[in-house]
């Protein structure tokens, strides 16, 4: 499918979907990940998760009792991460090819950073504005019971580099799969107080306006690597 350089708008496909179970969502992400391809629009997907929880596919934690969710309702996600409590939260996930990418190795830790700086963007936009976490290492908050063992982590009890944050809390996390082909990103807006279908909503709107133009300039601007390892702040 060919797209016009020159607008963003017809470089991306917006999906605005409802609620669903995790295993529903993860799977529409596994679906719409299988249709990115070089030359092909990239595709952002806004969804909220009806309860239950996802980890990172390395997950090896376990989820606490208080949080009250059943095995049978915990999903694996394809990108990293520690596991993320669903119901309350807008989700987005977004699919492009590596070729959308400007050429040279790819800096996988100010993509996100980049991303994030975005998203933040967005946040601002609808009255809630952010910081984002520079710190690599895990931060835990005060509130949280400390983890020091990154594969049982839990994505909002610590925050780490490119995450963003509100009056001391992440409010967003995520993380990306890097394949030979395509690039997924998976991430969770968690706001205290606010309603996920208006969050989705002000971020339709937000995306049709100017959003489009800021994630694709996120996307597209050529970095100058550091390191060759392509290491992320997983969170």
């Amino acid at each position: 499918m060919s797209t016009n350089p020159e607008n963003p708008l017809e470089r991306w496909v917006l999906l605005v979907d409802g609620a669903g179970s995790p295993f529903e969502q993860m799977a529409r992400d596994r679906e719409t990940s299988t249709l990115v391809r070089p030359g092909r629009k990239g595709i952002l997907r806004v969804y909220r998760i009806s309860g239950g929880a996802t980890v990172g596919r390395t997950w090896a934690g376990t989820i606490p009792p208080e949080w009250d969710v059943s095995p049978e309702s915990v999903a694996i996600r394809q990108t990293g991460g520690g596991a993320v409590l669903h119901g309350r939260d807008l989700c987005l996930s977004l699919f492009f090819s590596r070729d959308a990418r400007p050429s040279g190795p790819g800096n996988w830790t100010l993509l996100y950073e980049r991303l994030h700086a975005a998203f933040a963007e967005f946040l601002l936009w609808s009255g809630q504005p952010t910081t984002m976490e520079l710190r690599c290492s895990p931060s835990t908050s005060a509130n949280a019971s400390p983890s020091k063992n990154t594969n049982g982590s839990f994505c909002f009890r610590e925050s780490v580099r490119g995450d963003l944050m509100q009056n001391g809390a992440k409010v967003l996390g995520g993380a990306l799969a890097v394949g030979r082909g395509g690039i997924v990103y998976q991430g969770s807006v968690q706001i205290p107080g606010q309603n996920p279908e208006v969050l989705s909503g002000l971020f339709e709107e937000w995306y049709c306006s100017i959003g489009c133009q800021r994630i694709d300039r996120a996307l597209l601007v050529k970095e100058k690597a550091i390191g060759t390892d392509g290491s992320l702040c997983t969170g």
